[in-house]
């Protein structure tokens, strides 16, 4: 069996995540189709410190580029969806017929407390499909909340109006689609309008869709364990159970998409065969969102990188150790410490709130690195749309300083 290093897997699972060698120089729309069509899902979050976390990753892997291409694959381009597939996703439209199961599972077996909940507001469903049969696609907006509802809870993310969740819940049932997004908010419109080639006796089947997504998320990670595959298309469960794990990895090597491997210190894996005869070169230096693809899997993450990743949005301030929506820094095939940036828009200055250098990289730390690492906060600054950059400190007061004199020179 073949033996990998942790480098040697890591500089696979770089590779696949198209984080190898410089960025293009000039990125187009028709790339980033195909850098989204390479990853197999992109996840969306919300957190507006900085650019939100679906364009910065794209931004790592095709640098500075125009925001609203992601909006415009949506619609009118329908390249790709929303679905369930790591979390709440773009997903490449190729994909659809693999993503469609769930859907109707979830209609068709509702867990308990959405059971209930579909039962009591049957008018409500009634009422939100009809405005949007008669009238097109619309947002959360477009309904007002009932008469005499108080004011919501603050973690009630459907707020004070049940045609909200109606709207999520029609959206993860697969009668409706996101049809636009406008400002980051979704507009709905019926499935069979958004995509109406589609039809359900098209629907492969169960263990074909685990296969095939096992051969997507191999690609994408470059190298996989039973335990790590279940987590690439996770949504609100794993499209591959981890008790099927094992066998659709099994298929993959029998293939030869996959090839049996043993990683040090980890153990058994299966690596993508097309990445292991690549001649991969070393990661660009970047700044990862915590979303990202490469790192999602924590555990994953732990493993390969050393690195234990954090997302301190939620925790207290005088708790947080790193920041509000720390960075990690990709370096050299090592994710070598974070940064928390936050765009001050109105100033149009990038301000790195703190950087954190993992201790065994801090101490050999050399000018080239600072280097690199200026060039992409600067490319990072003109992609959030700010002129300058700020540089305010952190744990450490050596790497603040030489970071700031990298981005004068």
């Amino acid at each position: 069996m073949l033996e990998l290093s942790l480098r040697e897997a890591r500089r696979l699972a770089i590779g696949a995540q198209l984080l190898a060698g410089p960025a293009p120089r000039r990125p187009t729309k028709r790339l980033m189709r195909e850098t989204i069509r390479r990853l197999g899902a992109l996840q969306i979050d919300s957190i507006h410190v900085v650019a939100r976390s679906h364009h910065i990753v794209l931004w790592s892997r095709l640098g500075d580029h125009p925001q609203e291409w992601l909006h415009e694959l949506l619609y009118p381009d329908r390249a790709v969806f929303e679905a369930w597939a790591h979390a709440a996703a773009f997903v490449p439209i190729e994909l659809f017929p693999l993503f469609r199961r769930p859907m109707l599972e979830h209609a068709d077996s509702p867990r308990d407390h959405t059971a209930r909940w579909l039962e009591e507001n049957a008018d409500v469903l009634e009422r939100v499909v009809s405005a949007i049969r008669d009238n097109g696609p619309v947002s959360t907006s477009a309904f007002e909340a009932p008469a005499g509802a108080g004011r919501a809870e603050a973690w009630a993310w459907h707020g004070n109006k049940p045609t909200n969740r109606a709207l999520d819940l029609l959206w993860t049932n697969g009668v409706l689609m996101v049809d636009r997004r406008e400002k980051f908010q979704r507009w709905y419109d019926l499935r069979e309008r958004v995509l109406p080639a589609w039809r359900d006796e098209d629907l492969p089947g169960a263990d074909a869709e685990r296969v095939e997504l096992g051969a997507i998320a191999l690609a994408a990670m470059g190298v996989t364990t039973e335990r790590w595959l279940p987590d690439y298309f996770r949504g609100r469960r794993s499209r591959i159970p981890r008790a099927s794990a094992a066998k659709a990895l099994e298929e993959l090597v029998d293939r030869g998409t996959g090839t049996a491997v043993t990683v040090e210190g980890i153990g058994p894996a299966v690596a993508a065969s097309a990445l292991l005869d690549a001649r991969i070169p070393p990661s660009r230096t970047t700044l990862l969102s915590p979303f990202d693809n490469l790192i999602w899997d924590r555990e994953r993450t732990a493993a390969m990188f050393n690195f234990d990743l954090r997302l301190e949005s939620y925790t207290p301030a005088p708790k947080r150790q790193y920041g509000y929506f720390s960075l990690p820094i990709l370096y050299r095939d090592q994710l070598v410490g974070r940064l928390d940036p936050k765009a001050e828009r109105r100033e149009r200055v990038l301000a790195i709130k703190s950087i954190h250098l993992e201790p065994w990289f801090e101490r050999r730390a050399e000018d080239a690195f600072y280097t690199s690492l200026a060039k992409a906060v600067a490319s990072f600054r003109d992609f959030n749309g700010c002129e300058t950059v700020r540089v305010e400190g952190g744990a450490s007061a050596e790497a603040a300083a030489r970071l700031a004199a990298a981005l004068c020179d």
